[in-house]
């Protein structure tokens, strides 16, 4: 700026001028009243690929402006650039095409402001343009952004719906409380394939299921749905053991084709044939590589009931698979849940698990729907990441009368996130 001081105005005026051009990044070209460029700034050569020296004198329309973009030639009258000279009018053109020197086009954004002298005579125009590769390249990211966006939305909304019609109350023993919550995950675009269940068999036992089928999307979701029907019907109609059922649900799933892994725990409670005054029950059940159930003891004592689970279903019919069987005395409570209650990224499962102990043994005096409520608050689902599905059970006396709060059970709100 120092060497600016000893110019005279109109010098100082023209330099700073001239630094404007130099280094603004739209291009700027000057032209005569016939059209031909007089001046080009450094940012319309760069644009265009033609150098200062190629364009200088030239036809600025025919060079780079004859033409639309499917190649269609453009007219002078049609030329924002001729009609600012022709009319002495400021003309502005936000969507125009330049052609580079490589024969490749530019769309541009334009304005066409004419040189006008006291008399009303145009000598000329000043053209500014604007490369909007950038821009459009960044518009079309935006709308490809966007369409993921509802399309995420959309499959999170279809499994929401699936899962709303699949994952029904529970029933209502009249010796045994059940309660059921399923929280989806925080990230929309995350879609589980948690499920549980609960039904009664013809003899009067109450069968619980809790399963997670591999995958977040409305496809695992779509598949949890077969793979539940499936559980709920063979379970249902067959007197078999949940050993033999799961075996059997593996079988059927491969004989249709159905394309499911699934994690899953498989119970039965019944009452003990050789007990029946006394009303005591006991729970059958069997593993395939599911998360244990916990089984809090009248004495507020909590024992995972971690024995050696099996393979997941969906891999091979033919796997072992075996059965345990622990008693159920009145006072005790039973949780069933799948890995989203327990599961934090970077934490050993076995100190998740031991954390939902702790919490089962201090709150499981609440009523039933206040404990798997609190459980869902004091143990997160790793941080919104994961669907989680809770089925509880507590035995009381047969006689007893339902707990207050066992009114009908109800998906909690964040189910509708």
């Amino acid at each position: 700026m120092e060497g600016l001081t000893r110019l005279s105005p109109e010098q100082r005026t023209l330099a700073l001028a001239q630094k404007v051009l130099d280094t603004v990044d739209d291009g700027i070209y000057g032209l005569d009243a016939s059209g031909r460029v007089e001046f080009v700034n450094p940012a319309a050569v760069r644009i265009t690929g033609y150098s200062a020296a190629e364009q200088v004198g030239c036809d600025q329309h025919s060079l780079i402006h004859h033409s639309h973009l499917d190649g269609a030639p453009r007219d002078y009258e049609s030329c924002p650039v001729w009609q600012a000279l022709t009319t002495g009018e400021v003309v502005r053109s936000p969507e125009e095409v330049f052609w580079r020197a490589d024969g490749t086009p530019v769309v541009i954004d334009l304005v066409a402001v004419p040189a006008v002298e006291d008399d009303g005579t145009c000598t000329g125009v000043v053209v500014s343009f604007r490369d909007l590769t950038d821009l459009r390249a960044a518009a079309a990211q935006a709308r490809a952004l966007e369409e993921a966006r509802q399309h995420a939305a959309t499959q999170r909304q279809l499994a929401d719906q699936l899962q709303r019609a699949l994952l029904t109350d529970p029933p209502e023993p009249d010796h045994l409380h059940l309660v059921v919550r399923y929280r989806a995950a925080a990230e929309q675009a995350h879609v589980g394939g948690d499920w549980y269940d609960a039904f009664l068999q013809p003899d009067g036992a109450t069968v619980l299921v809790i399963g997670d089928v591999v995958g977040h999307d409305v496809a695992a979701a779509t598949r949890m749905g077969q793979l539940r029907g499936l559980v709920r019907a063979l379970a249902w109609a067959v007197d078999e053991g949940p050993a033999a059922t799961l075996t059997r649900v593996d079988h059927a799933a491969r004989g249709l084709a159905l394309d499911a892994v699934a994690t899953a725990v498989l119970g039965r409670i019944e009452r003990i044939p050789d007990a029946p005054v006394t009303g005591a029950r006991r729970l059958r059940w069997s593993n395939a590589g599911h998360p244990p159930p916990l089984l809090r003891h009248p004495d507020g004592v909590v024992e995972v009931l971690e024995r050696p689970s099996d393979l997941l279903l969906g891999v091979d019919p033919e796997t072992g698979r075996t059965e345990h069987v622990v008693d159920l005395p009145t006072g005790s409570t039973l949780l069933l849940h799948t890995d989203g209650l327990v599961e934090r990224r970077g934490e050993d499962l076995a100190i998740s698990t031991a954390r939902l102990q702790r919490a089962l043994g201090e709150l499981g005096h609440l009523p039933l729907d206040e404990l798997c409520d609190a459980l869902l608050e004091r143990v997160p689902a790793g941080g919104g990441a994961d669907d989680v599905a809770v089925l509880a059970v507590r035995a009381h006396p047969e006689d007893a009368p339902r707990p207050a709060e066992a009114g009908p059970n109800r998906l909690p709100e964040p189910f509708a996130s």
